[in-house]
Formats: structure tokens, C-alpha cells, sequence
């Protein structure tokens, strides 16, 4: 298991370095963990969810490879998680708004994602909603904001984002409680899912 990291490490040192095939060679690495994120944003829903996981998963790495490829400074496996929980958070809210710009017209059809959605917004309530409160904390308080991103959507634990971010664990606590408890002031149904 311990290899596995290193992998991904190294593939991404070569991506860095400018080999462009690091990141054929990475997907096989992440796509488990991916995955794992993708079941983590759905846990609330009892439903089948492999294909809606599958497209998440899918989509989100077309925005990781664009931000490694656009220079985002992913170091390590932490690094990578933080760009995938910002990738997730991405493609949900983008799906969110879509789905709510479709309800005002036609009766369209369900597109893949729409089960997630679901899923995070019987946890969250609004997505969209939760996104532009997520943005009001980051313009005051951008790493709380940054450790709920990566908590939430990213399902990453205290110790994990306290590498990501080179912080130590007592302020990634201390930044978590205080942007949960902002949550619960500006989110009508009382801030972000439990303690991932």
C-alpha cells in the first residue's frame, strides 16, 4: 500500500517534469481513490450509484488533468486529493445549476449526475445554495474555506488536509470548527454534512 503513494508521487514529479504520459499512468493509481470520493458525496442515498459515480469520477478528472496540466503544484497524494475535492465540488455545483436552469424549462431528461445531486442536497440542502455561502466564507476566511472544500466535498481527514495545506492538525480543528459553526449561521438548514 505504501508504494501506492509513492506512485502517484512520482507520476506526478513526471508530469511536472513534462511527460505527458505520466498522467495515463496515474489514472489506474487515483481512479480507486476517485471513486471513493464519488461514494463518499452519495453515502447519503440508498440507491445503485455505479454509473452516477463513474460520470462524477469522469468528469472530475478531466478538470484534475487540466489542473495539472495547467500548472497547479500537486506535490503528493494530500496535494492531489485537495485538486480532486475542488474538482468534485466543481462538477456537482456546475450539475447542480444546470439541472435548476432545466426545471425553469422544458422537462428534460435526467442527465447521469442528477442522483448525486440529489444525494448532497438531501445532506446539504441547496448545492448551488451551499456553493455561494462556501464563496462568501472564502472571500473572509479562505483557508476555512479551503478546509471545508476539502473536508466535504473532498472527504478528506484532519490529518490529510493539515499535510495538503502544511498547517498542523490543531488549526485545521480549530479552522474547521469555526467555519462549521459559520455554516450553521448563513446556511438555512445549519452548515455542511457531519464530521467526514
Amino acid at each position: 500500500m505504501s508504494s501506492k503513494p509513492n506512485a502517484i508521487t512520482l507520476c506526478l514529479q513526471r508530469l511536472r517534469d513534462g511527460d505527458a504520459a505520466a498522467a495515463n499512468d496515474m489514472l489506474p493509481l487515483v481512479y480507486d481513490e476517485l471513486r471513493g470520493l464519488a461514494a463518499h458525496l452519495m453515502r447519503g442515498d440508498r440507491r445503485d450509484h455505479t454509473l452516477q459515480a463513474t460520470a462524477l469520477v469522469h468528469e472530475a478528472w478531466l478538470k484534475i488533468a487540466n489542473a495539472i496540466d495547467g500548472g497547479s503544484d500537486v506535490r503528493d497524494r494530500h496535494h492531489f486529493l485537495a485538486v480532486a475535492a475542488t474538482a468534485m465540488r466543481q462538477v456537482l455545483i456546475n450539475h447542480a445549476r444546470e439541472r435548476r436552469a432545466q426545471k425553469r424549462g422544458a422537462d428534460a431528461a435526467r442527465i447521469v449526475l442528477d442522483d448525486c445531486v440529489d444525494a448532497f442536497e438531501a445532506q446539504t440542502g441547496d448545492l448551488v445554495e451551499l456553493n455561494d455561502v462556501l464563496d462568501r466564507l472564502a472571500s473572509e476566511h479562505p483557508r476555512s474555506a479551503r478546509i471545508v472544500e476539502m473536508r466535504v466535498f473532498g472527504g478528506m481527514l484532519v490529518e490529510e488536509v493539515a499535510r495538503a495545506l502544511d498547517l498542523a492538525e490543531s488549526t485545521v480543528k480549530a479552522d474547521w470548527r469555526f467555519a462549521r459553526a459559520w455554516l450553521q449561521r448563513a446556511l438555512p438548514r445549519g452548515g455542511p454534512p457531519g464530521d467526514p
